[in-house]
């Protein structure tokens, strides 16, 4: 049993390692399913689902839901993260998942705001394009 009085079973254990090994990027529950079955571990998705559901309630992993037609992303929480003051950007090509923090965007969730009279969930707002390594990449 652990701190917060819950079990936790082998199954949850390689879930939150697989996405402490994956911190840096947003991943599904296909990508978990796939990555238990390539390590010999037969887990039903409603079982991945479910133990996900309980790293969230514990704080230990996000999720991001983007629309309501696309999978939910899943990410391990960097403890001491504040994930809720800037904005995700996400690379299409390997998924890597940046933190954004930067002056000008916080400029222009004010001017948004001040001007148009929106304000930003900056925890779900994700820019997708490409990353400077898959740029450099392609540009060989």
């Amino acid at each position: 049993m652990n701190r917060n009085g819950s079990y936790k079973t082998k199954q949850q254990s390689a879930i939150l390692g697989f996405l402490m090994e994956n911190k840096d990027n947003h991943v599904t529950v296909n990508d978990i399913s796939d990555y238990l079955e390539q390590e010999g571990n037969h887990v039903g998705v409603t079982t991945i689902y479910r133990h996900l559901d309980k790293l969230l309630e514990q704080g230990l992993v996000r999720k991001y839901t983007v629309d309501g037609t696309t999978s939910a992303c899943f990410q391990y929480a960097n403890t001491g993260e504040e994930c809720h003051r800037h904005f995700h950007l996400k690379c299409e090509k390997c998924g890597k998942l940046i933190h954004l923090t930067c002056s000008h965007i916080n400029e222009m969730c004010g001017h948004i705001f001040d001007e148009h009279g929106f304000r930003v969930d900056l925890y779900r707002t994700v820019f997708y394009g490409i990353c400077r390594e898959c740029s450099e990449r392609e540009e060989k």
